[in-house]
This record gives structure tokens, C-alpha cells and sequence, in this order.
């Protein structure tokens, strides 16, 4: 499928095929080009739990105001940020030149250190970016996703038993759709989210 055509494909679908199921391998297969995402520093902030247990989403779904996409999916992804991704630095350049880590280490821990919100801020947006990687690779492979931010964080950290320097940044439902979704809902125009070299400047008209 062409790049453009999976875009302009891609709708978050709630409707699945409940029972259908994504084998281990196959979702290694869709993660292995989820992980080529960007990252600050290419840090890799994320870290996924693939929930495939009954009695998991389960109680996942009823700290996510009973929404029927987690129960009736192949898989419920648990999308998390690490905030403390910076402290990793030393192994992810392990491998570089010492004239780079020399670079590129000190810039990093002063960059982050001590920066509790940044490191939060910078979580949140290396995980989104990877989720949207694996909403667009996933409906390459004939799946449909959904991404979901409705849920009691606190409830799902517990669930999913994550450590306190991570963060639950969404849910992501995958599997495959039971129906289609309904029409796309209405897009600004071009004009209106593109603005010409400041803020008040024309839109873009091509």
C-alpha cells in the first residue's frame, strides 16, 4: 500500500472482531518498525505493554469508563513514556565514537537534569510519536487501532504494574474491525492550520 493511501485510510476504529487474534510473532513483526520512530537524542522514551490477558483488560476497561474497544480487541497496548529516558544515555551511545559520547553525554545530562517537567513533556511526546508510527504501520498490515486517552492513569499504572519514572500516555486497541467506522468528521481547511511565516500571516493556498 502506498504511504499516502494508509493516511488517508487510517480512521481510529471502536468496533472490533472480538476472538480474533494477533500472534506474538506477528505483533514482533508490526513493533519492529514501531521502534525506528524518532526520539529526542534518540533516546526511545517508550516502552509498550501488550495486554492480551481476559482478566487484565478487563479491569483496564472498567478503569477506562467500560469503553467496548478494550474488551473486544486482539491486543490492548499500554503506550508509556519513561521520564528518566536521559539516564539511558551512556548505553544507547555506548557504541559511537568517544569523540561523540564526549559531545553528546554532558549535553544530554545537562540538558535534562533536575528538568522534571521537560523530562515528562519529553516522555509524552517521543511515546506519541511512536504511537502514531504504530497506528499507521498497523493499518498497513489490514489492522485497525484506536488510540485512547480516557482512563484513570492510576488505576492502569497499578494494573499494569509500572515503576514511578514511567507514565501511561494513551491506550491503544489493536485488532481487526468489526465494521466500518462512520464518515470522517470535518477537517479545517488547509488555509487554517497552515499560516505563512508567523501566526497572523496568510494561510497556505498552493
Amino acid at each position: 500500500m502506498k504511504f499516502s493511501e494508509v493516511v488517508q485510510q487510517r480512521r481510529t476504529v471502536k468496533s472490533y472482531q472480538p476472538g480474533k487474534e494477533i500472534s506474538d510473532a506477528e505483533l514482533k513483526e508490526l513493533m519492529q518498525e514501531v521502534v525506528l520512530s524518532p526520539s529526542s537524542f534518540n533516546l526511545q522514551h517508550w516502552t509498550f505493554i501488550a495486554v492480551k490477558d481476559a482478566a487484565i483488560k478487563e479491569k483496564i476497561q472498567q478503569a477506562a469508563w467500560n469503553q467496548e474497544q478494550i474488551g473486544t480487541c486482539s491486543i490492548l497496548l499500554v503506550v508509556c513514556g519513561k521520564v528518566d529516558a536521559h539516564q539511558d544515555a551512556p548505553e544507547i551511545y555506548r557504541d559511537v565514537p568517544a569523540t561523540v559520547q564526549d559531545m553528546v553525554l554532558p549535553m544530554i545530562k545537562n540538558f535534562y537534569d533536575g528538568k522534571h517537567q521537560l523530562q515528562r513533556d519529553e516522555a509524552i511526546r517521543s511515546a506519541s510519536l511512536a504511537a502514531m508510527t504504530l497506528m499507521l504501520a498497523a493499518h498497513n498490515r489490514g489492522w485497525a487501532t484506536a488510540p485512547m486517552i480516557g482512563f484513570d492513569p492510576e488505576a492502569v499504572t497499578k494494573l499494569v504494574k509500572l515503576q514511578s519514572n514511567y507514565i501511561p500516555v494513551m491506550l491503544m486497541a489493536l485488532g481487526y474491525k468489526k465494521k466500518e467506522p462512520r464518515p470522517r468528521d470535518h477537517r479545517w481547511p488547509i488555509e487554517e492550520v497552515v499560516k505563512m511565516n508567523t501566526l497572523d500571516g496568510p494561510g497556505l493556498t498552493g
